[in-house]
């Protein structure tokens, strides 16, 4: 396997279910002993590969290898020199602390920071009657650590970075570093908040492409995904979004929140 070819956790399991291998990719071990299931050798015909290598041990598994070069494969062109030689000396001692290093030399390329807020729902499903219940935000805000929890284990693998997705713009995407969804508390409602950094400030008209790039990701892609993940409450499962149809529905950034928030209302009040 080359750092320059990385694949996906889903297509790497495809591959394995293909040539009969039906174990996880999390549970093939680094291992070629007689008695194993399953035999993995690596090996490179390049320093850098070699010095790559260097980070596994038997403890490891396939996922963990292909995890690392799935994020060589994605490193920025700026900092690719700086770590080829952190990797040639040695500086890493296991992939974690590689994978760590990337994301924070990832992060300081993007000096801009900009934040954008949008609404919550929620539903509870009942285990009983099985039909999803709306919900206000004052129960959503007494989870709020839950779904912090939960959006942060949805986030958590490098192949989930969802900077990744956006192919709309080559300009913006220059520029993107990375997009992260959170949760966030203001003037005692809970919002959702999704933290994105670029290398520099976006034009007006690239910041309105990128914000309809966001809502579609809330409504079809990481919003959808993320509605399917249940939250245990003593009531039942709660799901959460970061969208809902209607007029009342905004995303905007952080110094526009209290006039959007004001204007919501009253097209909520409005459509009564």
């Amino acid at each position: 396997m080359s750092p320059n070819s990385p694949c996906d956790s889903c297509n790497l399991y495809s591959d394995l279910h293909w040539v009969g291998i039906i174990i996880p990719p999390n549970k093939v071990k680094l291992t070629d002993n007689e008695d194993d299931p399953i035999s993995v050798k690596l090996y490179s015909d390049s320093d850098f590969g070699n010095h790559l290598l260097r980070l596994f041990s038997e403890a490891n598994t396939l996922a963990d290898v292909n995890t690392a070069c799935f994020v060589l494969g994605k490193t920025d062109e700026s900092i690719k020199e700086e770590l080829e030689q952190n990797l040639l000396t040695d500086q890493y001692s296991n992939n974690i602390q590689l994978i760590c290093d990337i994301k924070d030399m990832t992060e300081r390329l993007g000096q801009v920071k900009i934040s954008f807020f949008c609404p919550l729902a929620g539903t509870i499903k009942d285990t009983e009657y099985n039909d999803p219940t709306p919900i206000g935000n004052l129960y959503l805000k007494s989870y709020e650590w839950d779904i912090r929890e939960l959006l942060e284990s949805e986030q958590s693998s490098p192949e989930d970075e969802m900077a990744q997705f956006f192919n709309n713009d080559d300009h913006i995407k220059a520029k993107l570093v990375s997009a992260e969804w959170t949760v966030d508390e203001h003037k005692g409602k809970l919002y959702g908040r999704i933290d994105c950094r670029f290398k520099e400030a976006l034009t007006e008209d690239e910041t309105e492409i990128f914000k309809d790039w966001l809502i579609g990701q809330c409504a079809d892609g990481f919003g959808e995904h993320i509605e399917q993940q249940p939250i245990d409450t003593e009531d039942g499962d709660l799901f959460v979004s970061f969208w809902h149809p209607g007029d009342s529905y905004f995303l905007c950034t952080e110094d526009e929140l209290d006039g959007c928030i004001e204007k919501s209302h009253g097209q909520q009040m409005g459509g009564i």
